[in-house]
């Protein structure tokens, strides 16, 4: 094992017994010594309780049945697994030397979301070499398929070493100097569509990552999951000039706006949706658009993983 696990378990002994229950473990490699993840995973188990809440992050290709059969048995909400897929793009994935199964990887997430209560909180970065934005559209809609509770989009940042810094002269890779010492611009995309991405991840955190529009973001989503998103994106900077410090309330308003016009989506089936994630934001005032004066239901839960819950 890679490290001795009776000392690391009578530590972790100490800190339940102290009244820790949420354990975040940022090893990258959790799931690649399959022995030792399954002997960290049974200790946990053995000692579960309703508040106990476990964060790993996975591999995503490698998932034998030895290691399903432990994660099948935690209940519902204990576990969260960071999964990370940066891009499903064969030629990308060769130019970083990232060796990943897309079909064990795609199989192993539809298991880990139809077999166990995990919440999958998943990745794709952007920006990387020979990366395009219709690439990174085929990456997206090919996991918003797998139904991840999360797809956090990470613009590609400078590591020193890292091995794709042997691309960047021929990708011309343009990097912030300062940090966060983001990707600004490539051989195959420009500052403008730098900047679309950008704000995409953003507003996408707030809509589809927050769980607040469960019901209003397969209508947005539809058939096509990108463009649709891109769409309403560009729709929503237009109107707002902003991706930071939209309140709630019009955040609600503007999207009703952007699907009934530029969408041209049934407006009742819209307001219903809306209307429905409302209530469950929890929210003050009434909406613009909202005929009747909505009633609200309660909903408040202080707990660690508010964010989680907005998912079920």
């Amino acid at each position: 094992s890679p490290f001795p696990l009776e000392p690391f378990f009578n530590a972790m002994d100490k800190l339940l017994q102290r009244g820790v229950r949420n354990f975040k473990f940022i090893d990258r490699t959790f799931n690649l010594k399959i022995s030792t993840s399954i002997a960290i995973l049974e200790f946990f188990l053995e000692r579960m309780t309703d508040d106990l809440y476990l964060h790993f992050e996975v591999v995503p290709d490698n998932l034998p049945d030895r290691l399903k059969k432990v994660l099948q048995q935690f209940p519902v909400n204990s576990l969260q697994f960071e999964i990370g897929v940066q891009t499903f793009d064969s030629e990308i994935q060769n130019l970083i030397s990232r060796k990943q199964n897309n079909n064990k990887t795609k199989q192993n997430l539809i298991w880990l979301r139809n077999h166990t209560g995990a919440h999958l909180h998943t990745d794709l970065i952007f920006g990387l070499p020979s990366d395009t934005i219709e690439n990174f559209g085929h990456s997206f809609d090919q996991l918003i398929a797998l139904k991840p509770h999360e797809i956090q989009l990470g613009i590609l940042k400078r590591l020193r070493g890292a091995p794709l810094n042997r691309h960047n002269d021929s990708y011309q890779m343009r990097y912030n100097p300062e940090a966060p010492y983001n990707i600004l611009t490539t051989k195959d995309i420009d500052f403008t569509a730098m900047q679309r991405v950008n704000r995409f991840a953003r507003y996408w955190d707030m809509i589809g990552n927050s769980g607040r529009f469960y019901h209003t973001l397969p209508l947005i989503l539809a058939d096509k999951p990108f463009d649709n998103f891109m769409q309403l994106s560009d729709a929503l900077f237009q109107l707002s000039g902003s991706t930071w410090k939209i309140a709630l309330k019009r955040l609600f308003e503007f999207i009703y706006k952007v699907l009934t016009t530029d969408f041209g989506l049934n407006v009742d089936d819209i307001e219903q949706v809306l209307k429905q994630d409302y209530a469950r934001a929890n929210i003050k005032g009434i909406l613009a658009f909202d005929q009747t004066k909505n009633t609200k239901i309660s909903t408040k839960q202080g707990v660690a993983n508010k964010r989680q819950l907005m998912h079920l």
